[in-house]
Order: C-alpha cells, then structure tokens, then sequence
C-alpha cells in the first residue's frame, strides 16, 4: 500500500487522473486522495489539484456525453470535501482533534443546509428518482419503494456530509499514516471522542428528538447517532486491545451493528463523555 501510494503522490497528475476515475462510482476515494494530497503538500496545492480534478471531469462529462453540471458538482463536493479534511488533519496534527473539528463541521453544515438549503427532495431528485425506480422493479413494490425514498430523501443532507468528511476523515488519515510508515492509527482510534461539548449537543438532539420530528432534527440526529457510535466503538476497542482479548471479539461487535446492540453502543459512546469510560483499562495499561 505504501508503495502504491508513494507512486500516486510522486506525480499530481497521477493522482488526479485516478481521482477523477474514481469519482463518478467512489466519490469518497476521490476525497481521500485529495485530503491525502493536501496533508503531503498544503492546502495551495490540494486546493491547485482540485481544480485540475474538477476540470478534468467535467472534460469527462463532455465526452461521454453526460450532464457536465452534475459531473462538475460531484467533483467540486467530493474533491473540495477532500480538501477541507486534509486541511484540518494537517492542522490538528491528530485523529481525536480532527475528528471533533469535522464533527462540528457536520452540525453547522446540516444547520446551515436547513436554513437555507433547497428541499432535499427537489435537490436530490434524479439520483432518488433512479433509485426509486430501481426498488420498485420487480419484485419490488413501487408504493414501498416511494416510501423509502421519501424517508431517504429526509436525511440526505446528514448521510452527505457523514460519508464526505466522516468517512473521508478516518480513510485519509489511515492512509496518511501508511503514507509516513507510521503505525499509529490504531492507537489514536481508541482515544477517539465527541468531548463534552459536541457531547452535550449529541444530547440535546436527542431529546429535541423526543418532541421534534422535523427533517432538521431527523438529520442533527443522524450526526449525533453515528458520532457516539463511533465513540461507543473507539470504547470498544480500547477495552479489547487493553485486555488483550481476542480481535475476533471486534469482528462480531461489527457485525453486530445491525443489531439493537448499535443503540446500546451508541449509548456507551455517549456516556463516555462524561464517566471516561476507558479510565479503567488505561490505568491497569
């Protein structure tokens, strides 16, 4: 991987040309390897090779003959996307920081998308509109297939951001460290966290939850959910790392997820913001 790796960044056009192959199928490896660009060289040059990347797909689209604005969009978001997140990793010089900074890069984003934002619905209407007819193949029932959609529709602006920054956040900055030779993201993954404040807002959305069923609240509460999940995880893995318990304990945790075990999970994350849950396994370490 390394090696791979050290030939992509040896050369930006290289990087761009897989970039821009990448984006119409695997925008979040196109955010990677522009967030992977910019830790290497700074944000001037992965801002420099984003601009190639978007103009290189939208030369792209008008080849193939494909709508050359939804091209330059995805490009523009996943590679912009790659950017912001390489520039927050380099600043932060951590996962833990990084993590909490894109976190609330997140909320601020969805608040601002539903202040402003047009409705997810009209926004996103072609790619729903695919997958709608997709699920209401046979077998599939179409009013069943609109349902879904809608309800998709509801939280896309929160599920866009998660796999832009989120994902991208925890792909580059695996990659960043196999880029160093380094081993260390393994163990700044076990420290991951919320902190109290973006805990406290966690919380907060929770219980507006309760009361609010408003597509705002529905998206605050999808960051929330998958942010102390993560954090009830990186709990996980300290604890099995600490006391050196089989990996495979791991494997069937994941697996797991989509169990109620994911909402007794999320509840531990949550709660180790405040009770430190991994302060007993690393008083013992």
């Amino acid at each position: 991987m390394k090696t791979l790796t050290d030939w992509l960044l040896a050369q930006r056009q290289r990087l761009v040309i897989v970039a821009i192959v990448a984006a119409p199928l695997l925008p979040i490896l196109t955010a990677a390897l522009l967030a992977l660009e910019t830790i290497r060289r700074g944000a001037a040059q992965g801002a420099t090779s984003a601009v190639f990347g978007v103009a290189g797909l939208s030369l792209l689209a008008v080849l193939s003959r494909t709508g050359v604005l939804g091209f330059a969009l995805l490009g523009a978001a996943s590679m912009g996307a790659g950017v912001l997140v390489g520039s927050v990793i380099r600043w932060a010089g951590n996962l833990v920081l990084a993590f909490q900074v894109l976190w609330l890069v997140c909320f601020v984003a969805v608040l601002a998308f539903g202040a402003f934002g047009p409705d997810p619905a009209t926004a996103f209407a072609p790619l729903l509109k695919d997958l709608e007819d997709a699920l209401a193949a046979p077998p599939g029932n179409a009013t069943q297939a609109a349902e879904a959609v809608a309800q998709l529709a509801e939280t896309l602006p929160a599920s866009t951001v998660l796999v832009l920054f989120g994902g991208t956040l925890l792909l580059a900055y695996w990659w960043s460290t196999v880029a160093s030779g380094q081993v260390r993201f393994a163990a700044e993954y076990r420290q991951l966290k919320l902190g109290r404040w973006l805990g406290s807002t966690a919380a907060v959305v929770l219980a507006l939850r309760l009361v609010f069923d408003a597509p705002l609240v529905q998206n605050l509460l999808l960051l929330a959910v998958v942010g102390c999940l993560v954090q009830g995880l990186a709990v996980a893995h300290a604890w099995v790392h600490a006391k050196k318990w089989h990996p495979a304990l791991l494997v069937v945790l994941y697996v797991l997820l989509l169990s109620p075990l994911a909402l007794v999970i999320t509840v531990v994350g949550l709660a180790d913001n405040w009770f430190d849950l991994r302060k007993p396994v690393r008083s013992a370490a």
